[in-house]
């Protein structure tokens, strides 16, 4: 399954590299305990940097200057040879290595530019997300029948509870519940970075899609609809 914990795993290098700070490594180390696709990723970064830090140390400066004697010396028996050398020279010097950058700077920006629906279209708001979703396929059902549900999609709805907001991560977190009192059988919702939607007003009733978990963390053990992927407001909660 999908981590959406992007901010997360963005720390992943840095907590194998022991850069973290002692609260990061705690979040990262718990999060790990939960999340099977993020320990899948860090096995695979530790295995490649063990194998990079077993890779023979090379001399840059020595081999380089062998490629270039090999190149310099194809270059003298083909025609225009030594007209493509001297532009090499002219792009090694402080100028071209900055007008290469530059070049690759605007490069960059036709790509992104060109591409930004696609890059960030995530992170135009909450359209971006439900603007592509087929809601008849998300399996419909009572938060009390959570425990049953075998489907990776499901739509539940609920009074809010408990809204809260983790600046830090980027995400919002709720609790559904059945009763109207906030008793009773509930299930924990998340929006995550970079879904981009607006927390429900608490006591409203709404109706969530997204992906169905179980939390079987410490102290935990809920259901969860992590991330969501759409909220639709249903104008019951308030009018009771």
């Amino acid at each position: 399954m999908t981590c959406w914990h992007f901010g997360l795993r963005k720390k992943l290098l840095p907590y194998l590299e022991g850069g973290l700070e002692p609260r990061d490594v705690e979040r990262v180390e718990r999060h790990l305990l939960d999340c099977e696709g993020c320990r899948g990723l860090f096995v695979r970064l530790r295995a490649g940097r063990r194998w990079a830090q077993q890779l023979p140390s090379l001399a840059p400066q020595e081999e380089f200057a062998t490629l270039m004697a090999t190149i310099e010396g194809r270059a003298n028996h083909r025609p225009g040879g030594r007209l493509w050398l001297d532009w090499l020279d002219r792009l090694t010097t402080t100028r071209g290595v900055a007008a290469l950058a530059v070049v690759v700077v605007l490069q960059l920006g036709l790509l992104v530019a060109s591409n930004r629906r696609l890059l960030f279209g995530q992170r135009g708001g909450a359209s971006a997300v439900t603007g592509a979703l087929d809601l008849s396929e998300f399996h419909q059902l009572g938060i009390r029948d959570l425990k049953l549900n075998t489907e990776p999609h499901v739509a539940t709805e609920g009074y809010v509870r408990n809204v809260h907001a983790d600046e830090e991560e980027g995400t919002i977190a709720f609790e559904l519940f059945e009763s109207r009192s906030g008793s009773g059988p509930f299930v924990v919702c998340e929006i995550m970075s970079p879904i981009s939607m607006p927390a429900p007003r608490e006591g409203s009733y709404v109706r969530v899609y997204g992906v169905a978990r179980y939390d079987a963390q410490t102290q935990r053990n809920w259901y969860e609809v992590n991330p969501v992927l759409s909220i639709a407001s249903l104008n019951r909660g308030l009018k009771e």
